[in-house]
């Protein structure tokens, strides 16, 4: 089944149709009809991209023209997202490789990611490349949000230098949610220490708290000594993933997976 993000101003609720324009929403337009070349009768899953709206909207295609596609609203469908936030905090790599981090990342359910400047980081934003590489992270967020059925899209944000981070983290204590500042580190004592934060939240999360989990993965180099001094003093989790050395892009998969399985 097909899925598009719309805008919530085009859904006729009186009516129960969503009407995508060629001049108005050529984006949808385009690519419903002239990539998926989608026939009447055809389903189509329509989000909002919306944290109010806890569903999404089932319709049928009623009909195609060459600059319209009429969509019925069938019923609404319960939303996919997991009851809880998941940020994802990359250092920065090789693009090949942040944007794969982005794609998986936003398969398995969150809610942001962040690219982070870390001091043994063999990649860098720059600042003027900086606007067109954001739009393409979140085109890629975007697609990977379209496939797996996610509710809502997640930003792809502007990178962060780590001792700003560091800086956020600590004040994120205050905030009306609970939060769980977690970094991984392969120098981290075992993975005991994970499994025990895991339980932690898991019974935090059947009381219905408003649960924040900020994950923050290494770049190729991985974390220096001085960052990983700081990030303790920020009162930062400092965990493990086992005992084996992981590459970025696996580590962040694997993270983000661990979180999503567990708490589910």
């Amino acid at each position: 089944m097909h899925h598009i993000f719309v805008n919530e101003n085009i859904i006729d609720l009186l009516h129960k149709t969503i009407i995508l324009s060629k001049k108005d929403d050529g984006d949808n337009f385009n690519h419903l009809v002239k990539s998926l070349r989608v026939n009447v009768d055809e389903m189509v899953l329509c989000s909002v991209s919306s944290f109010e709206l806890s569903y999404d909207y089932l319709c049928k295609v009623t009909n195609v023209t060459n600059d319209l596609v009429t969509l019925s609203i069938m019923e609404k469908t319960k939303a996919r997202e997991l009851p809880f936030a998941i940020n994802l905090y990359q250092g920065i790599s090789k693009s090949d490789k942040l944007e794969f981090i982005i794609e998986k990342a936003v398969e398995l359910g969150v809610r942001s990611i962040t690219p982070v400047s870390t001091e043994y980081c063999v990649a860098k934003i720059d600042d003027k490349k900086s606007d067109r590489k954001l739009d393409r992270f979140n085109k890629i967020a975007k697609s990977a949000a379209e496939q797996s059925k996610r509710h809502i899209i997640p930003k792809v944000n502007d990178p962060i230098d780590f001792s700003d981070l560091m800086k956020k983290m600590s004040a994120s204590s205050n905030d009306s949610n609970l939060n769980y500042n977690i970094l991984f580190y392969e120098n981290a004592e075992g993975i005991a220490n994970t499994r025990k934060i895991i339980e932690e939240i898991k019974e935090k999360a059947k009381s219905g708290i408003d649960i924040c989990i900020n994950l923050i993965i290494g770049p190729e180099g991985g974390f220096s000594a001085n960052e990983i001094k700081l990030a303790k003093s920020s009162g930062l989790s400092i965990l493990s993933l086992g005992e084996r050395i992981l590459r970025t892009e696996t580590a962040a998969v694997t993270a983000v997976s661990i979180f999503m399985y567990e708490l589910s």
